[in-house]
């Protein structure tokens, strides 16, 4: 008897009969809803996809065969539009993930090139106040990369000068840049080692 109803129901859809559709509506729209939130656990994406299948069923209405069981076919279409919902929210979900993996990536490198930056000011003014000679061994071997030996003679004075004045420049550094923990150390061996 039911199926009889929607077979005279759909064949008064594919007139362009309203209360067909209001009728067909009102029949299934709980249990596809029903239906949608069982697979989607979501109340809107329920009602969404409900308002979508019944809109298929609108704009498809010549293409729907009255033979075949209407009940049927209104659940294939829930079903595939439950299932494109869900692809669409996992991409939506992989997306934001990706989005946010970004962004903290972005400032985490934000943050690492300030902190790298604020070491370099540290250090800078760390060499700016050594002695006038230590400073400038320092400067020659480690910013201009000569060795000790160049150094000695380009400044006049011994090789084992040089290699005091190194020593206790790269000890003043170790001990200024210690109270900046891990990051300070590691700027200090990175940049001077």
């Amino acid at each position: 008897m039911l199926v009889k109803d929607d077979k005279a129901y759909v064949e008064c859809l594919k007139k362009d009969d309203y209360s067909a559709f209001d009728a067909l509506f009102h029949k299934y729209s709980v249990s596809l809803y029903a239906f949608a939130l069982s697979i989607t656990r979501n109340p809107f994406a329920a009602e969404e996809i409900t308002q979508l299948v019944f809109l298929k069923v609108w704009e498809k209405k010549a293409q729907i065969n009255e033979h075949l069981s209407f009940k049927s076919f209104l659940f294939s279409v829930a079903y595939h539009e439950t299932i494109s919902w869900l692809r669409k929210e996992n991409s939506e979900k992989r997306r934001i993930g990706e989005y946010t993996l970004l962004a903290n990536s972005m400032t985490n490198e934000t943050e690492q090139a300030v902190e790298f930056r604020n070491m370099e000011l540290v250090t800078g003014s760390l060499i700016e106040e050594m002695p006038e000679k230590r400073k400038e061994i320092f400067r020659l071997s480690r910013e201009q990369g000569f060795s000790n030996k160049e150094i000695a003679e380009r400044l006049n004075i011994s090789v084992k000068t040089v290699e005091n004045q190194m020593t206790s420049a790269l000890k003043y550094l170790r001990e200024k840049l210690g109270k900046y923990h891990i990051l300070g150390l590691l700027f200090y061996f990175l940049m001077y080692h």
